[in-house]
């Protein structure tokens, strides 16, 4: 069975930046999921920090468990029911939810 191996892509860095990979275990993965991540919007929560204090993180936790959500069968985001667009009728069997980012990007599972 063929695997995929992927392709190499190289770039350059100034000095700072190699010194700090240097440290990072592994590379390709850290860039490979910093690339990605830079493709969606920057969270409003934290601001693209990716961290947040504990009662800023309380409060979203608990924003997000009073709406309810959809989880992507894709990426595994949960998006409130209120931001998806509704049916025109209701199915008989539901489909699995898939977002409209993965959709677009035809990378839905």
């Amino acid at each position: 069975m063929p695997t995929d191996k992927g392709v190499v892509v190289s770039f350059r860095v100034d000095r700072h930046l190699a010194r700090v990979l240097r440290k990072v275990p592994d590379k390709s993965s850290f860039i490979r999921d910093v690339i990605l991540r830079s493709f969606y919007e920057t969270c409003p929560v934290c601001r693209g920090r990716g961290i947040l204090p504990a009662e800023l993180s309380r409060w979203a936790t608990r924003q997000l468990r009073a709406s309810r959500a959809d989880q992507c069968v894709c990426c595994l985001y949960g998006y409130p029911a209120s931001t998806q667009r509704r049916r025109k009728r209701p199915e008989k069997r539901p489909r699995a939810f898939v977002c409209s980012h993965c959709r677009q990007h035809e990378h839905a599972h």
